[in-house]
């Protein structure tokens, strides 16, 4: 079976609310919305210091490899200052249409950085079988892999998320 990687989509988009709060900058209420026909609410999201907000991405993955999920959707949200901040979301959709929300993670790109965070589903280069995993990518120079660790691994019980007793570990 051929690796996966999440791709853009138009089946999700975001809508922001904003929220006097007081404060110099206002507070975001980002919605995650299901496009098309009417849209459809799906969670909300808060950046409370919104002044150094760039933008949003939304990327999705279907059928991940786990049971009873038929896509995860990923959303990154990038402030900028002096480096780049990208707060990534992650939500797989059960075939019922409900959400399940994995931990934030947040990466910090410098002008240097060689490494990333993310979770790897079964169907994705380096998944592993029924196992959500989360791991730390450094890059070469030239941005190929150059070796990938499991930070922590997930399994899917009854829609709840529960920390694995694994520890592998998988480098190249």
């Amino acid at each position: 079976m051929k690796a996966q990687s999440f791709e853009k989509t138009e089946m999700y988009a975001t809508t922001i609310d904003i929220k006097e709060n007081g404060l110099q900058s206002p507070t975001y209420l980002v919605n995650l919305v299901r496009s098309g026909g009417l849209p459809e609410k799906l969670t909300t999201i808060a950046i409370n210091d919104s002044e150094p907000f760039e933008d949003i991405f939304i990327t999705t993955l279907e059928n991940p490899g786990l049971a009873g999920i038929s896509e995860v959707i990923k959303m990154d949200i990038e402030s900028v200052t002096c480096c780049a901040e990208v707060v990534t979301y992650y939500f797989m959709v059960t075939d019922q249409k409900k959400l399940i929300s994995l931990p934030e993670l947040t990466n910090i790109y410098c002008e240097n950085s060689d490494t990333d965070s993310q979770y790897t589903f079964p169907n994705q280069l380096f998944g592993i079988k029924n196992k959500i995993v989360q791991t730390e990518t450094l890059y070469s120079e030239s941005t190929e892999i150059k070796y990938v660790s499991l930070q922590q691994s997930f399994i899917l019980n009854n829609d709840k998320i529960d920390s694995s007793k694994s520890t592998a570990l998988t480098g190249y």
